[in-house]
């Protein structure tokens, strides 16, 4: 556990020390602020225009419209955001070691494959956090000013926190794969691209191969968090998927270390 935490606190050191790191906590919060800013815009303008046209002023309806019309796309869009952030996240994770050749000997030392597969995950989850960490703070903003119940808002940062464990974990299978950074981010964006894209061929109608193929898109199971919905099966879906590559990155590195 030890050797795990050491590496865990190597790789988070690792983005604190690289510009790339405060480049994509930049862009993260950027964006996400824009997107809170624009819908809470959009949501003003529409509450005027309905309050001006029904001569009432908002009441708890208007509470009720800011999880439809606020929570709901902000939770939605910023998930969209991290399938084109968390790419450039996990693109150093192997594959910067292999460009540096320092990976056959951190896989030489007395460490066992897993103990540095799970510290490198953790170390870029911890650097993910502080992301999180961005929209929480946009929630906390939002929970003081509409006065909405914590409990949506909440719901939806474990989401977030389980779609985020889920991207980095695909992310960092890929890296143990890729030949470079520049690789390894492109795979993963296309991966993740596909993803999402599967979440988008339901319709009524659909055939029971389409519903499979929507049911493994990790932007489909996040929208009932987005929702303020708990589903136990969309949070057992996350940690299989989190479980699933984390053993393939395993098998990959094993793999790697075997070849050496």
């Amino acid at each position: 556990m030890r050797n795990v935490a050491v590496l865990a606190a190597k790789e988070f050191r690792g983005f604190l020390r690289s510009p790339l790191g405060y480049v994509l906590l930049a862009v993260h919060a950027l964006a996400a602020g824009l997107i809170l800013v624009t819908l809470l815009f959009l949501f003003h303008e529409t509450a005027q225009r309905a309050a001006q046209q029904a001569h009432l002023a908002p009441g708890p309806a208007a509470l009720m419209s800011v999880q439809l019309a606020v929570v709901g796309p902000y939770f939605l869009n910023v998930a969209s955001l991290l399938v084109f952030v968390i790419p450039f996240l996990t693109m150093r994770v192997f594959a910067e070691e292999k460009r540096a050749r320092s990976l056959e000997l951190l896989i030489s030392y007395p460490l066992r494959v897993g103990e540095i597969v799970f510290g490198k995950l953790l170390g870029v989850l911890a650097f993910a956090g502080l992301l999180l960490a961005v929209n929480a703070l946009h929630l906390v903003i939002l929970l003081l000013v509409s006065g909405i119940s914590a409990a949506p808002l909440l719901l939806g940062l474990l989401g977030l926190a389980l779609l985020c464990a889920a991207l980095v974990s695909i992310g960092t299978f890929i890296s143990a794969l890729a030949g470079g950074q520049v690789e390894a981010a492109v795979l993963t964006l296309g991966f993740f691209l596909l993803l999402a894209m599967l979440g988008g061929v339901l319709r009524p109608g659909s055939s029971a191969i389409q519903e499979a193929l929507v049911n493994l898109s990790p932007l489909y199971q996040f929208q009932d968090f987005g929702r303020g919905l708990f589903t136990p099966s969309r949070v057992l879906f996350h940690l299989a998927v989190m479980t699933l590559f984390t053993g393939l990155a395993i098998r990959g590195v094993d793999l790697i270390k075997w070849r050496g």
